[in-house]
Parts: C-alpha cells; structure tokens; sequence
C-alpha cells in the first residue's frame, strides 16, 4: 500500500521557496507515495510546473477555490492584515486585534480545513512553510509530522514553536540554518538535520535554450542577478558596485536584475540618482529566468542573508561561474573552485568582478569543473534522506 503524503505551504508564487517545493514533488517515487500539496493561497503561478500525479488543493480563506464549502470567518482574518502608511495609533489597534484575534482565527480555519478534508487520515504531513506550521498540526489528521525550515535570518523571520515541538525532524536546508537554529532553540537541536534542496537538473537546463525576451550586448561582460527585490538580498550593494567598476573606466559592464518586489521603486530612483540607467536593468518577473543566465558572463548574488540558495545552484548547473557574498553562499561555494566569495560590500562586489575582468581565465576554471560535476548523485543522495524519514 502507498504511503499518503499531504505537504502544506503558503503558496505557489514564484520564489526559492516554492522552486524547491516544485522540484521535490515532481521528483517523488509515485509508485510508493501518494502525494497531496495544500496551499492556503490562491496564488498559483508555479502550479502548472507539478505533475499531475499530484493532487493539489488550494484553500484560500478569502474564496473557494478547490474546497465547495466557503471559510466563514474570512473578515475576521483580514482586520490582522497589516495598514500600510498608516498612524501610529492606526498601527496600535492593528497590534491590538492580532493579540486578540490570532488564536481564535487559527483555531477556526484549522477546523474549516479538517472538515473540508472529511476526516483524510494520512502517513507524514511535511510542514514545507513555517508559516502553516500550527494550521499543518491542528488541521491534519497525520501519525507523524516533519518540517522543514529554508530561512537565512533567524530574527527577522516568523518561527512557530508549535510545529517544532510537534514535528519528528526539522530540516534545514542548509548547514548554517542548522547551526542558526539549533543555536536560537537548543530545546529541538536533537530533532533539526540538514537536507539540500534539490535542483530539476534537466528542466534548468532544457528551459536556457528557450529565446528571451530581451539579448544582451554582445560585446562588454554581462552580469546577471536572480531573486526578490527585497533589502536582504543585496541589489542596492550591486547597483553601487556597478558605480565603482564605472569610475574605474570598466565602461562595458551591464547588470541585469531579474525578479520583482517591494523594494523595486527604491532601487529604480538609486539607479537615476547615480545615472545608470544604461549599464543597471529592472528586467521584473520572469516564468523563466533561464536564457538570461545561461547568456551571462558571470551570476552575481550580493545578498546579506541566504539560506540555500537555489539560484546559485541553478546558475552551477548552467556551468556559469558565481560571484556570491559569504553571507549568501559561505556553505555553499568553495572559493576558487565552483565560485567566488566576496564579502558583503559594494566595494568587495566591484573588487572581485573587477578581478574575474582581467583574469578570464578564472571564470574559465569554474566553468570546466562546474562542466564535469555530478549534480544528479546530490539530488538522488537528498531522496534517499527524505525516503528515510516519510
């Protein structure tokens, strides 16, 4: 008989995080497992990535999507959704109606989502997003739970004490994530191991080739940057480090930044200020960011926090030599080897690019061992990990 598996995330919108998911999913045994993703979002960018051997449900509090019955208490989850410009008092009485309303809300939405699933009893419920940690435990009917943690930062993200202590394994995806975590809640440090995601290999690979949107320069040196515009990872260090390598007459440098967020006006009006428009691109959100990297001379990730990143991963497979602050990838990337660490400095940024420049033969040597790895035995050594503990 199969075992039942039910992964619970927040939502399938693009991101490291759901890239992960999606890869592992498609990578189950399906023979052995019978598999179900529930996300409690109605955002589905990446849905159509997951095999249809997958069942998906999606159980947004605000509508119906798969379930037919409607949450009730929709309204009262959204008083605890944050003002934004708001007054401080504004801000208080925001404050004040989460204290009250978190726990009720929860208890409440868990309960929807038990009844919805009428009484589905499965094997391992896998806890993919910290955020769904209490709803995972109070609304799954599972004999064991595991969960998994992705987050560079400890302080700055959301961690829920209930599914730590209710969960067998927490997986981190890195080794500093462990370190992090075991450090910030020594009471679980015997229940946290680390566990790599995986890589879709293939589809990176095959998805390059496609055409893009847009074709660099063919002369001058090509940088590339995937992720979230957010302050963690690091673009505004990038666009000064482009400043730096101009002043020093590296006139033919061009920064490609693919990804949105909150952060893009912010760094749109650092760009005029310093007048880079011509040499520093906003390319937005891409389904497929794969072409830009693959015709990149170097992938650059300035980020002040990483977890593991997945976007450095992707640019190793495409055989692309990385640039990546220690804070992103200190694990991650061996010096010299399969990248090259800067510190977390626009002045360390521009320092190193400026070196893999006049030394091509650098990025030369990343790229021919980068062209001889075996990243395929690292995803079927964090398979057979993950087949241990469902």
């Amino acid at each position: 008989m199969k075992k039942k598996l039910i992964f619970v995330s927040e939502a399938l919108w693009v991101g490291g995080i759901e890239t992960a998911l999606v890869n592992l999913l498609n990578r189950l045994d399906y023979d052995k497992y019978d598999v179900t993703c529930l996300i409690v979002r109605d955002c589905q960018e990446m849905a159509s990535r997951i095999t249809s051997k997958c069942r998906l449900l999606i159980a947004d509090r605000q509508h119906t999507v798969t379930f037919k019955e409607p949450y009730k208490y929709s309204r009262m989850f959204n008083l605890m959704e944050e003002p934004q410009n708001a007054s401080s008092t504004r801000h208080l009485i925001w404050k004040t109606l989460c204290l009250f309303l978190k726990a009720p809300e929860m208890r409440l939405y868990s309960r929807y989502i038990r009844e919805q699933l009428a009484g589905e009893h499965f094997d391992t419920c896998i806890i993919y997003s910290d955020r769904t940690a209490e709803l995972a435990v109070r609304g799954i009917d599972a004999d064991k739970y595991l969960m998994f943690y992705h987050h560079g930062s400890m302080k700055r993200e959301y961690h829920d004490t209930y599914g730590y202590k209710k969960s067998e394994h927490v997986v981190a995806v890195s080794q500093n994530i462990a370190n992090n975590l075991k450090k910030e809640f020594p009471q679980f440090q015997d229940k946290i191991t680390v566990i790599h995601n995986l890589t879709d290999i293939d589809g990176v690979r095959g998805k390059a080739f496609e055409t893009p949107d847009d074709l660099f320069p063919e002369t001058g040196f090509n940088i590339v940057s995937c992720g979230r515009l957010h302050h963690v990872k690091g673009y505004d260090l990038a666009i000064q480090a482009c400043d730096i390598l101009l002043k020093r007459g590296y006139d033919q440098i061009y920064w490609y930044i693919v990804g949105g967020g909150p952060e893009e006006a912010n760094l749109r009006q650092q760009i005029k200020e310093l007048h880079l428009e011509e040499h520093v691109h906003l390319y937005g959100m891409k389904s497929n960011p794969y072409p830009y990297i693959k015709a990149a001379d170097l992938f650059a990730q300035p980020s002040r926090f990483e977890g593991y990143s997945m976007s450095i991963m992707e640019g190793q497979v495409l055989g692309l030599p990385i640039l990546a602050t220690r804070a992103a990838a200190g694990k991650q990337i061996e010096d010299g080897v399969n990248g090259i660490l800067c510190d977390t400095t626009a002045d360390s940024i521009a320092e190193h690019i400026q070196q893999m420049i006049d030394s091509p033969d650098m990025g030369e040597r990343i790229r021919m061992y980068l062209g001889r790895y075996d990243f395929e035995r690292l995803n079927r050594d964090i398979l057979t990990r993950l087949d241990e503990m469902f």
